[in-house]
């Protein structure tokens, strides 16, 4: 018998979770799932994340990893606009058909069934394996660009079909916009080009589109941060911070200074919250 407690916690749990993967399930039999439906992305990946969230806090270590790859995934198609094909379809049902499962035993015992949970990864596998595949294919190379110029930090995802041709392209274009790169970075596992550009003051962010597309990238998702320099008495230099985001006022995870050359905003959230409400705010 479970503790009283503990009971009223896994309650809570189930009660929200089922409420996320009814989000999660509409969203994905409307076939809503396109970077150009950024409100519908980003409220499927804040109902994952809330169930990874909460099967963390509770220890159902299947539960957790169904949905962080679940998370993943839709992270990847928020940024790389792709269209939602018949097989990409019905691998990601599969997975969410297994998530919803896993659940489902949680609700019927207050636990899962060791058995039955190793028996659901095993045959997720081959399906993970599959679907990561088929990603590959559809997003050759993901390209991640920081771009700061005067008063603001740029954020632009995507994707690109060659690392080589966007490589040389991009630094071309970056020339021609009188920029510097400072730093690029290439991961070989995951296929993802990162570049972190500065370009002259009141570079609008229309010339920075257009020099990626130039360059062969597609832009998928676009993040606007303003920066502001602070001065320190102290040490007698400036340092920089960003504009706090209304979502993260009062939030203790929210950092907004300059780390070794990176502006960051939130310990959770290094880009910024995913939307007005998020499921991370802890005051």
């Amino acid at each position: 018998m479970l503790p009283e407690q503990l009971q009223r916690i896994i309650g809570f749990f189930l009660e929200e979770s089922k409420e996320d993967l009814r989000t999660i399930e509409r969203v994905l039999i409307h076939r809503q799932i396109n970077s150009e439906n950024q409100d519908e992305l980003n409220q499927i990946i804040r109902s994952i994340h809330s169930i990874k969230g909460g099967a963390a806090m509770l220890g159902l270590n299947p539960i957790y990893r169904v949905a962080r790859f679940l998370e993943d995934s839709f992270k990847l198609l928020r940024e790389c606009p792709i269209s939602l094909d018949i097989q990409l379809e019905s691998l990601l049902l599969k997975v969410f058909n297994s998530l919803v499962s896993l659940i489902n035993q949680v609700s019927q015992s207050f636990g899962l069934n060791e058995e039955k949970s190793h028996q659901i990864l095993e045959e997720l596998e081959p399906i993970f394996t599959e679907l990561n595949s088929h990603l590959s294919r559809l997003i050759p190379l993901r390209i991640n660009l920081r771009v700061s110029a005067d008063d603001y930090t740029y954020i632009l995802c995507g994707y690109s079909q060659s690392l080589r041709g966007f490589r040389t392209a991009i630094i071309h274009q970056i020339n021609l916009l009188s920029g510097t790169i400072t730093r690029q970075h290439y991961d070989q596992q995951t296929q993802q080009f990162s570049l972190e550009i500065q370009l002259p003051n009141h570079t609008p962010l229309s010339n920075i589109r257009l020099a990626t597309q130039d360059a062969g990238g597609i832009i998928g998702f676009v993040q606007t941060q303003r920066t502001f320099s602070l001065f320190s008495d102290s040490d007698n230099h400036f340092s920089h911070a960003i504009e706090r985001p209304k979502t993260c006022i009062g939030c203790h995870y929210y950092y907004g200074q300059n780390d070794g050359g990176f502006v960051l905003n939130c310990a959770v959230h290094p880009q910024g919250p995913e939307g007005e409400n998020c499921q991370d705010y802890e005051a």
